[in-house]
């Protein structure tokens, strides 16, 4: 019984965290760069688990530190998302959903 009680001790920290979410597929229609090496990305379609405030879409942010992003993985996001809004290719992002700032995890560019 105590080994149970453990493990339900030990794993309660992992249901105090929200699951990744995933944006729609869509373009991005904003691309907003801020001091310090955060930016700021909106999309035409919201996903609706995304509680900020903004509008009249709302703000998805990168940030090194935040949701597990180092430094390279926000270059390379950088990179593809600036790509992706240049081109006009759909793209679909994990956020936590945890914060209002819906801090990206990873990024997927859709080529079809």
């Amino acid at each position: 019984m105590k080994t149970v009680a453990l493990i339900i001790t030990l794993m309660f920290p992992l249901f105090a965290y929200s699951a990744a979410i995933w944006s729609p597929s869509t373009t991005i229609r904003g691309f907003y760069p801020l001091s310090g090496g955060i930016f700021v990305i909106t999309l035409n379609e919201d996903a609706p688990s995304c509680t900020n405030g903004s509008s009249p879409n709302k703000y998805y942010y990168v940030k090194v530190g935040e949701n597990s992003m180092t430094q390279e993985g926000a270059d390379k996001i950088f990179s593809a998302a600036l790509a992706a809004a240049a081109s006009g290719k759909k793209v679909r992002f994990s956020f936590d959903d945890s914060t209002p700032y819906c801090y990206i995890n990873r990024l997927y560019v859709d080529f079809e």
